[in-house]
C-alpha cells in the first residue's frame, strides 16, 4: 500500500520541482524588455598639435648714414606754418577774407630775421606788391587802418585815421547827410558805426519802434538812413506805422465802416505830410451846382477817416 502511494507522489513532486525551477529562472534571468547596456561615451578628440614656431627673420643690414642735407626738402604746407604760428593761422582762418591763401604767396622770405640788423622791413611782404593804392593817394599807408594783414577786414577805429575820413570812400552817405539835414547830420559816423569798420547798427539801438513787434526792415523802407526825414511810402507800408504819431486819425480809420477803411494810408498820403484832394480819386461826383455851393468836400463829409455812411 505504501509502495503504491510513493509511486503516485513521485511524479507530482517532480512536477512541483520543475515549476520551482521555472519561477526561479524567471526572477534571475533578464526579461525580453530589459534595456541593453549603454554604449561607452566617445573619447574626446585629441588636442591639435601646436603650430610650428616660425624661424626668426634675418636681421636687416645696418643702414649706412648718409649726408643729412643730401635731400630736396618739400615746401612747408599752410598747416605746418600754423604749428609754429597758431595766432596768425587762426586769424587768417577766421577773418582772413581774401587773404586765405598759401602763406608763402606773401612770405617768400622767412626765418631770416637778424636782430643785429633789425631787418623786419626787408623780409616782410609789401601790400603794394598786390594792392597798389586802392583808396587813392590820400591813404598810402595800408597798415595804418588794416593793422593786422592776417585779418584785413577788421579795422578798429581807435588809433586809425579811418574815423576822420569816412566821406573820402563813402561819398554817397556823406553827401546825403550834408544835403538833407537831420539829427543824423549832427553826429559823427562812428556814433552809429562804432567799434569797427563795416558795423551796421540796428535802428532800435537809438530809436523806439513805432509799435510793438515792428520789424527792423520796415524802418529803412520809410526812413532812408542818411536822410531820415525824406520819408518814402510804398504800397507795402504798414498802416500801423502811422499810428505812432497820428493816433486819432488811425483810430478813426481803423473803426470806420466806410470804404476808406479798406484803403491803406499810403494810397492817399503818397508823401509824408501830404493831404490829398478828394477829387484826385473821386473827381466831381455831385452836380456842378452842388460843387459850386460847397467847394470843400469836408463841409459835408466831415471826417475823411470815418465818413458818415449808413450804419446798421
Amino acid at each position: 500500500m505504501k509502495q503504491a502511494k510513493r509511486s503516485l507522489l513521485r511524479p507530482l513532486l517532480t512536477g512541483l520541482g520543475l515549476l520551482s525551477l521555472v519561477a526561479v529562472a524567471a526572477c534571475t534571468l533578464p526579461g525580453t524588455e530589459a534595456k541593453a547596456p549603454e554604449a561607452p561615451a566617445p573619447k574626446a578628440a585629441p588636442a591639435p598639435a601646436p603650430a610650428p614656431v616660425a624661424a626668426p627673420a634675418p636681421k636687416a643690414a645696418p643702414v649706412v648714414a648718409g649726408d643729412a642735407y643730401d635731400v630736396v626738402p618739400e615746401p612747408l604746407t599752410v598747416a605746418q606754418c600754423g604749428q609754429c604760428h597758431p595766432t596768425y593761422f587762426n586769424a587768417i582762418r577766421d577773418q582772413g577774407g581774401r587773404h586765405r591763401f598759401d602763406c608763402q604767396d606773401c612770405h617768400q622770405v622767412f626765418h631770416a630775421y637778424n636782430p643785429t640788423r633789425q631787418n623786419w622791413d626787408d623780409i616782410m611782404p609789401k601790400c603794394a606788391s598786390c594792392h597798389t593804392l586802392p583808396h587813392g593817394e590820400k591813404f598810402p599807408d595800408c597798415l595804418s587802418c588794416h593793422q593786422n594783414p592776417h585779418k584785413p577786414l577788421h579795422i578798429p577805429y581807435a588809433g586809425t585815421p579811418v574815423a576822420q575820413a569816412c566821406g573820402d570812400c563813402h561819398t554817397g552817405p556823406s553827401g546825403q547827410l550834408n544835403q538833407f539835414k537831420s539829427k543824423h547830420t549832427q553826429v559823427g559816423c562812428t556814433a552809429c558805426h562804432y567799434d569797427k569798420h563795416g558795423y551796421v547798427p540796428s535802428c532800435f539801438e537809438c530809436h523806439k519802434p513805432h509799435y510793438d513787434g515792428q520789424e527792423l526792415a520796415s524802418c529803412a523802407e520809410c526812413h532812408p538812413v542818411h536822410k531820415p526825414l525824406e520819408i518814402v511810402f510804398t504800397a507795402t507800408t504798414v498802416a500801423r506805422t502811422c499810428e505812432a504819431c497820428h493816433t486819432q486819425a488811425y483810430g478813426d480809420w481803423k473803426k470806420t465802416p466806410s470804404k476808406h477803411g479798406q484803403v491803406n494810408c499810403s494810397v492817399c498820403h503818397t508823401e509824408h505830410g501830404k493831404i490829398p484832394e478828394c477829387s484826385s480819386c473821386h473827381g466831381l461826383p455831385h452836380s456842378e451846382n452842388l460843387h459850386t455851393r460847397f467847394p470843400k468836400c469836408l463841409t459835408c463829409h466831415l471826417n475823411p477817416h470815418d465818413l458818415p455812411v449808413k450804419r446798421k
